[in-house]
């Protein structure tokens, strides 16, 4: 993927989109033709399938439109593995992209819908070339995510209605919620909600989406997502996604960790 990756941030105009949407995250194909004025509506939706396949966008239906997302799991990649891989740290997460990829502009809220519908906050995705099941293991299971997950552990029967925590090294609890939908090995909704800093808010939304993508990979999508008019700290959290999708990529198709150590 880093070839596709590196021919689509090659175009001009595929780099104009990716910073109109590092301005504001989720925009409608109306919105995004305003950054390319003497483009056509073909030439921007071209541009935006290179965009897609090369995985630097996902889009989402919304009511009657399709939403654009930036994506930033393929350039989290590419700065593990020719950046800096081995000296990366979770604070530091995203800072040596930060010209590429600003964190709130990326995680502001959708304001172009006007149906009942919003966008969801943050859509991030992956390929991974695994079976479902082994994917959902590695969701809820803590032999693999202690591995990819900053060294956390979960706790549930992953049935809806069931609690679930993440708890740190530690064993400090940190993230706390009920199951919403399970589905495995496809779908699975949590409500979420921080547990450590004494911050009392609104739990937030994730789903996790499994879909088949082609023989033997399949396509992860994680949306983490508010209800409408609701303000949390999911922006800090949001910065912390790519690298555990690609921590969990990393895993399942290597066997190893991204990080040594």
């Amino acid at each position: 993927m880093d070839d596709e990756v590196f021919r689509a941030l090659a175009d001009p105009s595929r780099r104009t989109l990716l910073d109109r949407l590092f301005e504001r995250d989720g925009q409608a194909l109306g919105d995004l033709e305003a950054a390319l004025p003497e483009m056509t509506r073909f030439g921007v939706m071209k541009h935006l399938r290179v965009l897609e396949a090369a995985n630097l966008v996902t889009s989402r239906k919304v009511g009657r439109e399709r939403h654009h997302y930036l994506n930033p799991v393929p350039i989290r990649r590419i700065h593990d593995r020719w950046l800096d891989r081995y000296a990366i740290r979770a604070a530091d997460l995203l800072d040596d992209l930060k010209t590429l990829l600003e964190i709130d502009p990326m995680t502001s809220p959708d304001t172009t819908s006007t149906g009942a519908e919003t966008a969801p906050r943050h859509v991030f995705a992956t390929f991974i070339r695994a079976t479902p099941e082994a994917i959902w293991r590695a969701l809820t299971e803590s032999d693999f995510t202690t591995r990819y997950w900053y060294g956390s552990t979960v706790h549930s029967d992953w049935t809806a209605g069931s609690p679930w925590e993440l708890r740190t090294s530690a064993g400090q609890v940190g993230i706390t919620g009920d199951v919403l939908e399970a589905d495995p090995p496809r779908r699975l909704v949590v409500s979420y909600r921080q547990a450590w800093g004494g911050i009392d808010e609104p739990p937030s939304r994730v789903t996790f989406e499994i879909e088949g993508s082609g023989p033997g990979v399949e396509k992860v999508t994680v949306v983490h997502e508010t209800e409408p008019g609701t303000t949390t700290q999911i922006a800090d959290v949001a910065a912390g996604w790519p690298y555990i999708i690609a921590g969990l990529k990393t895993l399942l198709e290597t066997g190893e960790p991204l990080m040594a150590g």
